[in-house]
């Protein structure tokens, strides 16, 4: 602090002593030009003065300009701080983060119902059409056209097990309304359900709970 006022003293006694001389020299010009002494010493003092009231407002003035522009640069500054690029940054991040998640949950549950299938499929399903209703299944859960499907052959099994098959994998993704569960059953077992109206597929989905060898689920477990 007693460095700070150090530096004004000296500031206003140089402007002082500057404003001394000039007034002396103004004064010097009026004596040569005739004035008188009084009128010289007037002068003199007047305009040492006003020179130092006028450096100090000019100072005033251009102090609070100064800081108010150094404030408005620093604000600017903190507006595009790397702190504020981070925070982009962490949002960006963070949904990426979230999009990755809901991308690995949608894959664990593709292959929990391969893995079902597989299941009750084995003893009723040669090796291609099970890999092959397993790809069926990923068409379906991933909402992609059901042209690319291609029918599975089974034996052994009735339409109502088929019927309650169709259902668990709706009831495992839950991704669309029943009608194209129905329209996957009547596309991948074509030739079981080839005399069974799509519609009639999708009112009897969830017929006879408990019977036939597959059963209806009401939670989908974890295969």
């Amino acid at each position: 602090m007693k460095i700070k006022y150090f530096e004004y003293i000296t500031v206003y006694l140089s402007v002082f002593l500057v404003c001394v001389f000039i007034g002396a020299i103004g004064r010097l010009v009026l004596l040569e030009k005739g004035a008188d002494e009084y009128t010289a010493g007037v002068f003199f003092w007047i305009s040492t003065g006003f020179g130092v009231l006028m450096f100090a407002i000019l100072s005033l003035f251009l102090n609070d300009l100064a800081e108010r522009l150094v404030n408005r640069f620093l604000k600017s500054e903190k507006n595009e701080s790397p702190e504020n690029k981070n925070a982009a940054i962490d949002i960006e991040q963070i949904r990426e983060e979230r999009q990755n998640a809901a991308r690995n949950q949608k894959q664990a549950r593709i292959d929990t119902a391969i893995r079902y299938a597989q299941q009750e499929f084995a003893l009723y399903a040669s090796d291609d059409d099970l890999e092959q209703l397993g790809k069926n299944i990923i068409i379906y859960a991933e909402g992609i056209n059901f042209e690319k499907i291609k029918p599975v052959k089974v034996k052994g099994l009735s339409n109502l097990d088929l019927y309650h098959f169709g259902w668990n994998i709706w009831n495992c993704f839950k991704a669309s309304r029943q009608d194209r569960a129905a329209q996957f059953l009547k596309l991948t077992f074509a030739d079981a359900l080839k005399d069974v109206e799509q519609n009639s597929i999708k009112t009897h989905l969830k017929d006879d709970e408990q019977k036939g060898l597959i059963k209806i689920m009401e939670d989908f477990p974890d295969f």
